[in-house]
């Protein structure tokens, strides 16, 4: 890249936009903008807008009438059913897209942050495992009402775009409950603080059923990537770690670096079963000077929603890997390395 890409992060408050807006400024040939409702403290480059402001969008991007690439990491509010709100999200698409052809003359990229329920695998088994040009399910599926207004947006004119799709992305991330590191390692700390085993609280089918997840610095690397390579246009393509596990074999590894025995298979509907337990964490967080709520650490309804997946979860690196990506993340040692990561910010208690 000759010149900079200026790079608008929409959302850039939410989980995966934080990482993928820390990798760009890093990365050679970037400067990345964030774009949210509010300012967060301490930020750099920054517009405050939103999303549903059609006007007041137009009014903040013409600012910035340098920007020259989008990634869109925005979603509606919804709750852990697996369906979300198709017209409130293609409506905010609809407005920034809008507002980007208006004011950002020198646009080149947009890039749509989606995941895997593009496959349904929040209603059930699909084909495994899941390429790029599988056929759709049958919707309400927003991810499908957002490209398809993208790839017609984009005919006849001189910006391309293209999508990531990630599965259950994971980071370090204090303060941010719905993540499948400090939520599985709030339940470990209260299990050995009630001197319990590490009982597997899914369903018995997810215990056996192959799982694949994405490290949110490879979903960040890959995006760069995508951003840059011209073989990326106007396609989408599935960021995963490469591997693949199954609870039976990484919950007794799990077990032992939480300094516990692992337990049963012992479905619990985890939102009303762990919902009397704040007191325990109390106790646990007072002994050890964490920093969070037990709120602010795990929700038992996201956990309900990946430990209760009981068929196989496969998506296929073949159409990156061919276009030039080769990032891969080893999923055992990131579950150890994040599981650390979030002691050290004093999150979860020491082993």
């Amino acid at each position: 890249m000759a010149e900079a890409c200026v790079t608008l992060i929409v959302g850039a408050s939410g989980a995966a936009a934080t990482r993928i807006a820390g990798h760009l400024a890093t990365a050679p040939g970037f400067a990345p903008i964030g774009l949210s409702r509010r300012v967060p403290e301490g930020a750099g480059a920054w517009i405050a807008a939103d999303l549903t402001d059609a006007a007041g969008l137009a009014r903040a991007l013409v600012e910035r009438p340098d920007i020259t690439h989008i990634v869109y990491a925005s979603r509606a509010p919804h709750a852990e059913t697996g369906v979300e709100d198709v017209a409130g999200n293609l409506a905010m698409l609809r407005n920034l897209l809008d507002a980007a052809e208006a004011v950002l003359p020198r646009l080149a990229h947009i890039h749509l942050v989606q995941g895997c329920k593009w496959y349904g695998m929040h209603l059930g088994p699909f084909r495994t495992p899941a390429r790029e040009d599988d056929l759709r399910h049958m919707p309400p599926n927003f991810y499908y009402d957002q490209q398809d207004l993208v790839a017609a947006r984009q005919t006849g004119r001189d910006w391309t775009w293209s999508a990531s799709r990630p599965n259950f992305v994971i980071d370090v991330a204090p303060g941010r409950a719905r993540n499948m590191v400090s939520t599985l390692g709030a339940y470990a700390a209260i299990c050995r603080e009630l001197g319990l085993p590490l009982d597997f609280p899914g369903r018995p089918g997810s215990w056996t059923a192959l799982q694949q997840v994405t490290e949110a610095g490879l979903l960040a690397e890959g995006v760069a990537w995508m951003l840059a390579e011209p073989r990326c246009a106007n396609r989408a393509f599935n960021l995963v770690n490469g591997d693949a596990f199954r609870w039976c074999d990484l919950w007794p590894v799990l077990a032992e670096g939480f300094g516990l025995r692992p337990g049963a298979v012992r479905p619990l509907p985890l939102a009303r079963w762990m919902a009397d337990k704040a007191p325990v964490w109390e106790r646990i967080r007072a002994r050890h000077n964490l920093a969070l709520p037990l709120e602010a650490v795990a929700s038992w309804e996201f956990a309900e929603f990946f430990l209760g997946i009981e068929y196989d979860q496969l998506f296929s690196m073949t159409a990156a890997r061919l276009a030039g990506f080769t990032g891969f993340v080893d999923s055992w040692a990131m579950f150890a390395r994040q599981v650390e990561g979030y002691r050290a910010a004093r999150v979860l208690p020491p082993a």
